[in-house]
C-alpha cells in the first residue's frame, strides 16, 4: 500500500514538473511573430552555420519577454557568427518557455 502511494506521488510529480520550453528556428536576417494570447520568455538562442555544432548567443542581443504580437528578429550578424566556419545560411535556433 505505501509502496503503491509513493510510485502515485512520484508519477504526478513528474507530470505537473513537465518543462515548457519550446523550439523555434530561423534564419538569419528574418522574423517570426508571437501568436495571438500567448507570451514567450527568451530562455537561450544558438546559432548554426549547418555544421554540426552550434554556438550559444548572449541574451543580451535579444529582449527577455515577448509578448503577442511582438516581432523577434534574427539579426545578420552578431559576434558569435565569427566562430563558425561557414558563414552562408545561418541559422538561429531559439529556445522559449511559455508564460
Amino acid at each position: 500500500m505505501k509502496l503503491a502511494l509513493l510510485c502515485i506521488t512520484l508519477l504526478s510529480y513528474s507530470a505537473f514538473g513537465q518543462d515548457s520550453t519550446f523550439y523555434k528556428s530561423t534564419y538569419a536576417g528574418s522574423y517570426m511573430i508571437v501568436p495571438y494570447n500567448e507570451n514567450w520568455q527568451l530562455d537561450r538562442v544558438f546559432v548554426n552555420g549547418g555544421d554540426a555544432c552550434s554556438i550559444q548567443v548572449a541574451n543580451t542581443n535579444f529582449n527577455e519577454t515577448y509578448h503577442a504580437g511582438d516581432t523577434i528578429r534574427a539579426p545578420y550578424y552578431t559576434a558569435e557568427l565569427e566562430l563558425l566556419s561557414k558563414k552562408d545560411m545561418v541559422q538561429y535556433q531559439f529556445y522559449f518557455k511559455k508564460k
